[in-house]
Order: structure tokens, then sequence, then C-alpha cells
């Protein structure tokens, strides 16, 4: 009796005859067609975007970059006779180059200053648009400005002086 069933199987082919209802049950549906370029598609809520960083309530404490697995997140805390009274950081810089959108850095934030966008375009011809400074990051993204003294896009140390002002001085 067991070789019969298995001889109907195999003559029948019934996973095939399972698998075709599926994708007749599906052909028959309303098509749905997302025309991206033209209009954006929706986003999901918990879309992990672009980062943005809010400078005004950053208190320069340095855990986005402690967290970030990628070391894309640079962070510069003033000076400490500066740091009683502002402590927004001197130079901050993010490189999305690198960046996983993994949420570290967002979780480890105990302000929340930094959050991702629903920007998910993050297509570039040259890499240094995904570098983003403290004059470039909140959302002023027009305005391109960059930093010089880079290794491997991250920054050394801040620069106070542009190398222009260091060469006056030295003259």
């Amino acid at each position: 009796m067991e070789k019969i069933k298995n001889f109907i199987k195999m003559i029948t082919f019934p996973e095939l005859i399972k698998g075709l209802s599926v994708t007749t049950k599906y052909l028959f549906k309303k098509k749905v067609t997302e025309e991206y370029p033209d209009f954006k598609p929706h986003i999901p809520y918990r879309a992990k975007g672009k980062l943005h960083v809010q400078i005004d309530t950053c208190i320069s404490c340095r855990l986005c970059e402690k967290a970030c697995p990628e070391w894309c997140i640079k962070v510069f805390p003033p000076p400490k006779e500066q740091m009683k009274t502002d402590k927004r950081p001197q130079e901050f810089y993010i490189n999305q180059e690198h960046c996983l959108h993994c949420s570290l850095c967002v979780d480890a934030c105990p302000t929340g200053s930094i959050h991702h966008s629903y920007e998910f375009e993050l297509v570039v011809t040259n890499f240094k648009e995904l570098l983003f400074n403290k004059e470039t990051l909140p959302y002023n993204q027009l305005l391109k400005q960059y930093k010089w003294n880079y290794i491997e896009n991250v920054p050394v140390r801040p620069r106070t002086t542009t190398p222009l002002e260091q060469k006056e001085n030295t003259k």
C-alpha cells in the first residue's frame, strides 16, 4: 500500500500543485507598483535613515562615540573652562559612509540629541558628501563645509585655525 502511495505522489506531484495554487492565488490579486523616483515610498515608523544631531542639546558626553562599532562618530568636547557654562561640543563629526545604522549611538545618547531620520537616499558620487561636521549636521544639508586634517575620513584633532591663518601667523 505504501508503494502505491509513493507511486501516485511521484506521478501527480502534489508539492508542485500546492506551490502553483499559491502562485495562482496572487496572480489574480490587484498589483501594487511602487513608482519610486516620481513618488516617495511610505517609510515605516522605525526605519533607520541618515543620522541627524541636534547640537544645541548635545552635552559632549561622548557616549555615542564609544557606542559606535564602526567609529564613525567623533566628538571633541569644549575646554574645561567653557564646559561649566556651555557643554556643546567644540567639534562634532559623523561619517555616514561607514555607518551601519545599528542605532547604538541613538540608544546611548542621554539627551536624545542624535536620532535617525527618514532620509534613506545615501547614494553620492563623492564620499566626502557623507562626512558631516558641526556646521553641516543638524538639518542644513545644502551647506558643505569640510575641515582639513583627516586620516581616512576621521579628524585627528579639532582645528581652531585654518592652515592659511597659520601661515600668516608664522610670517
